[in-house]
């Protein structure tokens, strides 16, 4: 039933929430029943949310394991420091803006080296978008998506003046498809190097549906190509194979090469990092965002360390909802699917088809509730959890949360 575990543990991460169709039969024996709602949450997590994903647009970038910490302190401009600018609502208010913010975003290049079937190498180019959000005396730090430089060995940044410069990567996070940049101005003309300014991060938590968007990148290679719509939806929770999103969606059109650039208000300040694109012929102008202010504390921490780090107890599992736990006789709570092996949930004890019930004196009812209680623990906490072993045995077991890597 598991044959294909160490591709199915590949393609997931800590928990992953997969919504599977009832079962309109109740089985007559626990343990199939079990490893069948296993079975039905990896054919489901193929499926995921139901929407296709642009495969170029989500993968087969480059990426760079290279990770350069900079000593000089770096901040984030925040516009709640600064004064809004008062644009025109007139015909010409978008091409001020436009005017205001292009010499804060650039292009990308991620090249990676890569084989085809009869083992020869080449180099493999992807392309993406990028905001300027700090410039100090020596370096350029700029944002992208995780998914722009994944598995990069060069990145080369193009700024508005088109001249290519080489960029290092400071930092990535895979969990949220953010990554920051640096370029050191010493490889650029000073007259070059000396226009180049920090784009306005705004506040993404009082954006209204209906907003003016403007989403400002570089689509197939169409350096700074600008197009306008609205914000069509707030806090939309994307799922993709190794990751969960909860982003901004608009209608302003996101094409591949978007990736990375900035999602812009009437104010000329950053909202949004614009992400992915449902690729399906049947919709059309749905794109989505990272709020700018999810990704601000994001950024500071990969300035700052190179890396995120976050708590992890190591379970694959689903939900047990009313309807299954009627369905199967299981107790409403998280069932394990699997455990990754050396983790922490593997250490406290925890196997395949255990209910967890609670977690650290917290009832749990759902994956998204037991996934949110891990992230506002600390690594190296300890924790209780309670968990239903073959249907009816009640344990509890103690779990020392590492970080995840």
């Amino acid at each position: 039933m598991f044959d294909n575990k160490n591709e199915f543990l590949r393609d997931c991460k800590e928990i992953i929430e997969v919504k599977s169709k009832p079962v309109k039969k109740k089985k007559s024996f626990r343990n199939i029943l079990i490893f069948g709602i296993i079975f039905s949450m990896i054919g489901g997590f193929s499926i995921g949310v139901g929407y296709k994903f642009s495969e170029d647009y989500l993968a087969g970038y480059a990426n760079n394991n290279e990770v350069v910490k900079e000593d000089n302190e770096t901040k984030i401009i925040d516009s709640s420091l600064t004064e809004k600018v008062n644009y025109k609502r007139s015909e010409s208010a978008i091409a001020d803006i436009v005017e205001d913010v292009g010499p804060s975003i650039v292009a990308i290049t991620s090249k990676v080296r890569v084989r085809d079937w009869f083992n020869n190498q080449f180099i493999q180019e992807g392309q993406g978008s990028g905001v300027v959000f700090q410039v100090n005396d020596e370096n350029i730090m700029i944002v992208t998506n995780e998914h722009v430089v994944n598995r990069a060995e060069d990145v080369i940044v193009r700024f508005y003046d088109n001249k290519n410069v080489p960029a290092k990567i400071v930092g990535v996070d895979p969990e949220t498809d953010l990554a920051v940049l640096m370029v050191e101005k010493k490889n650029m003309d000073k007259e070059i190097s000396d226009k180049i300014r920090a784009a306005k991060l705004g506040d993404s938590e009082g954006l209204r549906v209906g907003e003016t968007a403007i989403a400002i990148g570089n689509p197939i290679g169409y350096n700074n190509t600008v197009t306008v719509g609205v914000i069509s939806a707030l806090n939309r929770k994307i799922e993709l194979p190794d990751k969960k999103l909860e982003l901004v969606q608009t209608d302003a059109a996101i094409n591949p090469g978007n990736s990375g650039g900035a999602l812009v208000n009437v104010y000329g300040e950053v909202i949004g990092i614009n992400t992915v694109k449902i690729a399906d012929t049947k919709v059309e102008g749905i794109g989505f965002a990272i709020p700018i202010n999810s990704a601000k504390p994001i950024i500071n921490e990969l300035v700052e360390n190179g890396s995120i780090s976050r708590p992890y107890l190591g379970i694959l599992g689903r939900d047990v909802d009313q309807n299954i736990s009627e369905l199967y006789e299981l107790p409403i709570g998280v069932l394990v699917a699997d455990v990754i092996e050396k983790s922490s949930a593997d250490r406290a004890g925890l196997l395949r088809g255990d209910v967890i019930i609670e977690f650290d004196g917290k009832k749990i009812f759902s994956m998204d509730e037991l996934s949110q209680l891990i992230k506002n623990k600390k690594i190296g906490d300890a924790v209780k959890i309670k968990i239903i072993r073959n249907g009816k045995e009640k344990k509890e077991l103690r779990a020392v949360l590492q970080e995840k890597n």
